[in-house]
């Protein structure tokens, strides 16, 4: 169904302070999935479909600064939403790199609980501000590393974005998994299939339900390109989880019982390194582009869905997901 942007955005912030968000963090979680449902990403008002997973842990508090030095920055998300705490350390990373002399700045964050949602959100926020951003991010076990195998991995997200002269910020956005499980949840809200080789069920055996393959109930996630994915999302586990001070594999029962998802962005300021660099984005790009027929620079697609949209002032939303954020707002868990 077609609904108001503007309505779309205020009634999530009005179901996410029903379950349990001050203002402020309702606010700001309902601006980000709004922005990633206006441009067709499947981590946008998806994640209202099960508003659960969404409510705040036992013992929340907003997030702090824990370590700091001119260029890093460890902040401690006091099991705040990842959205909340991955804008404040995207935000901060920007911050440190155009405030001081170097050229690179990092900031992770961890003990938040809740999903980050599109990592693209933030690092294109970072280019917008003049820098490239790079983000990553883990999750709880919702990917097999390879078919039959148990679920070690999340989504574990890479992100990278820079700013260019021709227009909007270059922004590459991906899962290391095959399909993102707000994905899986959508296919399941519309009664689609998954496209084959994305998923496996309880069973460790490939399957297009997507009911069999949602990992809260038993299925797991395929990586994407097979070893590659593997082995590019055990670096992000790595770098989200390890160096920022996120749930470790196997010093915990799991991530989802530790409710401690981490994130690490890396700031650098293209100024303090090179001349006209925006300009030289630019070129590249045009260039790839103009390498070959269909050729479509990442990011295209959805920044050009984003446009129509705003300009129509609304957009499309699976039917039982507007439902449940409605009934929700009004009522609750």
């Amino acid at each position: 169904m077609v609904v108001s942007i503007d309505l779309a955005r205020s009634t999530t912030a009005a179901a996410l302070k029903k379950i349990g968000w001050d203002d402020e963090d309702a606010a700001a979680q309902a601006a980000i999935m709004t922005s990633s449902e206006i441009c067709g990403n499947s981590q946008g008002l998806v994640k209202m479909y099960d508003p659960s997973l969404m409510a705040p842990a036992p013992g929340v508090s907003k997030p702090v600064v824990e370590r700091e030095t001119d260029t890093s920055a460890v902040i401690n998300g006091n099991l705040t939403p990842g959205m909340v705490v991955a804008m404040r350390a995207a935000d901060l990373a920007v911050k440190k790199v155009k405030d001081g002399n170097q050229a690179i700045c990092i900031v992770s964050s961890y003990n938040s609980s809740t999903s980050s949602g599109q990592m693209g959100y933030y690092v294109e926020r970072m280019a917008q501000s003049g820098v490239i951003g790079i983000g990553v991010t883990n999750s709880p076990e919702l990917v097999a590393a390879a078919s039959g195998s148990k679920p070690v991995f999340g989504t574990n997200p890479i992100a990278v974005a820079m700013p260019q002269s021709a227009g909007p910020p270059f922004t590459f956005d991906m899962a290391t998994s095959a399909m993102a499980l707000y994905g899986v949840l959508t296919a399941k809200a519309m009664g689609t299939p998954l496209p084959v080789g994305v998923a496996y069920d309880s069973d460790g055996k490939p399957t297009t339900d997507a009911a069999k393959a949602n990992p809260h109930d038993g299925g797991a996630l395929a990586t994407f390109g097979g070893h590659k994915g593997a082995g590019l999302s055990l670096c992000v586990e790595l770098l989200a989880g390890a160096l920022s001070g996120g749930a470790v594999l196997g010093q915990v029962e799991s991530k989802k019982v530790a409710k401690n998802l981490g994130h690490t962005f890396i700031a650098i300021d293209p100024n303090k390194m090179t001349d006209n660099f925006d300009s030289k984005v630019s070129s590249i790009l045009a260039a790839v582009k103009a390498s070959g027929p269909g050729i479509r620079i990442p990011g295209e697609q959805s920044a050009k869905t984003a446009a129509e949209r705003t300009a129509k002032g609304e957009m499309p939303i699976p039917a039982k997901v507007w439902e449940m954020i409605l009934k929700t707002a009004e009522k609750g868990l």
